[in-house]
């Protein structure tokens, strides 16, 4: 709760300072927002028997820079401060926290200590360059090609965790990408990203409009790797109708893969929205397990859930203008895995939003099903423009 005091103190108090425009630059050509996130989880690990506080503190700035019509500058910097027992129980913490998708070092941990780590990396750092029906971008970027909600096989240069509440930008890459546009509704995107020795992928989409559909075809190779793919996205009737494929070619000591997602998701009367998914991987855990050990929650482009089938329901109500409520279910049935998530959020007012959020995981191991863990989680969020 120290924490959350913390982002309230800090909101009144850059109130003046924000209104002071010591340095006015045009809107004109530069842009400035981020936010302040204060986030306290408490866990509840049934394995070990131990309850855990965590505390954290984000901050995010975002600048744009557009010098000419044609070309546009970004940076987008994070900085998160970690104490607690949730520091202390992890070894080497501030070593974790750097994302494997980028190949340049451009984060650092200010401040590495037993129960507290200051930590700073530069999410973004790209330049944009556009002329006629042409497109370049140079640097740290999002390469964003999924077309689901929840599991994007197609998204296969920055995949992000679902289980990651905190990370609504989602990771990036450190990138080359080249698009040309072929009419209004259809374009040619080539992309070489790399995350050091052994990691590059180089891939191409053709994405189009057709019979009201989005449509994209993905060929290239995957850490060595050649790897096809395809998504689409559109309706039947009233109702959405998503779904992305992914296949990885055997290469070396890697078998060949098979990702395939589908999706609906349809809204109705009352503030009510629905949607139901199943993920497909054909790599994944088909059987239970003798030890959650074995379970592999790191996930990946490829390993988007450690099961071989999995399926997913969503329900949200929208409960008055400034507040909704939020339930997932994500269940693997031969692995017998399943993850609860129910969510409450609040506007509290202009730019600041609170969300409560409780996750609980279960799994089937030595016979029997049981709780893994259960984490709570309170956040508070102000956002601020300029």
């Amino acid at each position: 709760m120290k924490s959350s005091l913390l982002l309230l103190i800090l909101f009144l108090g850059y109130q003046p300072l924000a209104a002071q425009d010591t340095i006015a630059p045009s809107p004109k050509k530069v842009s400035f927002n981020g936010y302040l996130k204060s986030l306290e989880s408490y866990s509840i690990d049934k394995l070990n028997h131990q309850n855990t506080w965590g505390n954290l503190i984000h901050q995010r700035f975002n600048i744009k820079w557009k010098p000419s019509a044609s070309l546009t500058l970004v940076a987008e910097l994070r900085n998160r401060i970690f104490w607690g027992e949730q520091v202390k129980q992890v070894p080497d913490f501030g070593s974790r926290l750097r994302n494997s998708n980028e190949a340049w070092n451009l984060q650092k941990a200010w401040i590495h200590r037993e129960n507290f780590v200051f930590h700073t990396n530069t999410e973004r750092l790209y330049a944009d360059l556009k002329k006629e029906k042409w497109s370049a971008r140079l640097g740290r970027q999002r390469i964003n090609w999924g077309m689901t909600t929840l599991w994007n096989p197609n998204d296969i240069y920055n995949a992000y965790n679902f289980l990651d509440i905190d990370y609504e930008e989602r990771p990036g890459s450190d990138a080359i990408s080249l698009q040309r546009n072929l009419t209004d509704f259809s374009h040619i995107e080539f992309v070489y990203g790399t995350a050091g020795s052994n990691k590059q992928i180089m891939a191409s989409r053709y994405f189009l409009n057709k019979w009201n559909y989005d449509l994209q075809f993905i060929a290239g190779s995957y850490q060595g790797a050649a790897t096809l793919g395809a998504g689409w996205a559109g309706s039947i009737r009233e109702t959405g109708f998503k779904g992305e494929v992914q296949y990885y070619f055997a290469h070396q000591d890697s078998a060949s893969q098979l990702n395939l997602t589908l999706a609906l998701d349809h809204a109705l009367k009352g503030g009510w929205y629905l949607s139901a998914g199943a993920l497909y991987n054909s790599r994944g855990l088909n059987h239970s397990l003798n030890h959650p050990a074995e379970l592999n929650l790191s996930l990946s482009s490829k390993n988007l859930m450690p099961a071989r089938i999995s399926w997913l329901l969503v329900g949200r109500k929208e409960i008055s203008p400034l507040s909704a409520a939020t339930c997932t279910l994500v269940y693997s049935p031969k692995l017998n895995l399943l993850i609860l998530s129910a969510g409450v959020s609040y506007n509290l007012s202009s730019g600041l939003d609170a969300d409560l959020i409780w996750q609980s995981f279960f799994l089937q191991y030595q016979g029997s099903f049981q709780g893994l863990q259960d984490i709570g989680y309170l956040r508070l969020k102000w956002s601020f423009a300029r």
